[in-house]
């Protein structure tokens, strides 16, 4: 599900998807109660997809508890700068039609307003690690969240970890 049609997707669950009461008692069983705290930083739909994440690498049988931890976690860095559903779609348009500009853009924070939604972007993984560092997650949780979008070879460590959690990550 690619393209136009898999971006429409993920535009109504931005504007639509929620977390039931059920669903969130899941995730606050799930995760320790400073974690669940962090959790709870996040936006209705980011935590949406967070639960999705965790829900289909635990469909493909993963089990590591720091790997299902991260798909929970691993956008929370994008709570500290929330962005409206337009900076969110100027992000996609950036990407896809001006990578190397969106990248400069977001390579360092400050700066102009019409930048801030590729400086979440590209911070919110190291973002997310300091809080969930903060909250006092282990050091691979810390690691999965600040590397989630990093491209990986198989020789690095963590390496299967991080791709399965980006495939999931990707997939919703």
């Amino acid at each position: 599900m690619r393209g136009a049609r898999y971006r429409l997707w993920q535009f109504w669950r931005l504007i639509t998807q929620r977390l039931s009461p059920d669903e969130l008692t899941q995730v606050r069983e799930w995760l320790p109660p400073s974690l669940f705290d962090v959790f709870r930083q996040m936006s209705p739909a980011e935590q949406h997809h967070a639960y999705s994440v965790r829900h289909t690498l635990a469909a493909q049988g993963q089990t590591n508890p720091d790997l299902l931890a991260a798909a929970l976690l691993h956008d929370v860095g994008k709570s500290r700068m929330p962005l409206a559903v337009w900076e969110k779609v100027a992000i996609v348009l950036g990407f896809r039609f001006a990578k190397r500009l969106a990248t400069a853009w977001g390579s360092r924070e400050g700066g102009s307003r019409w930048r801030r939604p590729f400086v979440v972007a590209m911070q919110h993984p190291a973002w997310g690690a300091e809080m969930v560092n903060a909250a006092g997650g282990s050091p691979t949780l810390v690691e999965l969240i600040r590397r989630h979008q990093d491209r990986i070879t198989p020789t690095e460590d963590l390496y299967d970890l991080l791709s399965a959690l980006q495939s999931a990550d990707n997939s919703n």
